[in-house]
C-alpha cells in the first residue's frame, strides 16, 4: 500500500509540474489571453461604413480610435472586434453602451484616419498596436497583419516592419499634398 501511495504522489507532482508549465507557456504565447477579435470582420465593417459614407472610412472624431468607434453605431455587435486583442471586452462594451467613444487606451487597433476607398490600395488602414497573431498569440517575429484600403490583408514581418512604417508615412504625406 505504501508503494502505491508514493506512486500516486509522484504522479500528482508530475501532473502539477506539467500543468504549471502549460499555464506558463500559454501566458507567454497569449500575453493578453486567447482572443478572436477578427480583423476580417473589422475590415468588412470598415468597407460597409465607407460604402454608406461617400467612400470615407470613419473620421472626424478626437482620435483615430474615437473615429473607429463610429462603427459601433452601425452595428453594436462590433464592440467585441473594436476592442482589438489587448483590451477587455467589458471595458469597451461599457464605454460604447454609455455613448462614449474609444480612446488610444481603450482600443487595441492602430487605425489610420482620413482615408477613402478611392485612395491608393497600398495604404494601410489598420493593424494591431501590439504584434499579435490571429488569435492573440505573440507574433513569432514581431510582425503585424495589416489591412489596407479596399479590404485586403497582408502579413508584414518584424524585420520589414520599420521600412513598412516609413513607406506608409511617405505615402500618407504624398496623399495630403494632393
Amino acid at each position: 500500500m505504501r508503494q502505491w501511495s508514493r506512486r500516486v504522489i509522484i504522479a500528482l507532482i508530475v501532473l502539477d509540474v506539467l500543468l504549471l508549465a502549460f499555464i506558463g507557456w500559454f501566458h507567454y504565447q497569449f500575453p493578453y489571453g486567447y482572443s478572436h477579435c477578427c480583423d476580417i470582420v473589422l475590415s468588412m465593417a470598415l468597407e460597409d461604413y465607407a460604402e454608406k459614407h461617400d467612400g470615407w472610412y470613419p473620421r472626424g472624431e478626437s482620435s483615430p480610435e474615437a473615429s473607429l468607434s463610429l462603427l459601433y453605431r452601425q452595428d453594436s455587435y462590433l464592440a467585441h472586434n473594436l476592442r482589438g486583442k489587448t483590451i477587455s471586452y467589458e471595458v469597451v462594451r461599457t464605454r460604447l453602451e454609455q455613448g462614449e467613444l474609444l480612446t488610444p487606451e481603450t482600443c487595441g487597433w492602430y487605425y489610420v484616419e482620413g482615408l477613402r476607398q478611392s485612395d491608393d490600395a497600398e495604404l494601410a488602414l489598420f493593424w494591431d498596436k501590439v504584434p499579435l497573431g490571429h488569435n492573440g498569440q505573440r507574433s513569432s517575429d514581431g510582425g503585424h497583419k495589416v489591412w489596407f484600403v479596399k479590404g485586403h490583408g497582408e502579413y508584414i514581418s518584424g524585420t520589414a516592419w520599420p521600412q513598412f512604417l516609413e513607406q506608409q508615412e511617405r505615402s500618407r504625406r504624398e496623399l495630403k499634398r494632393q
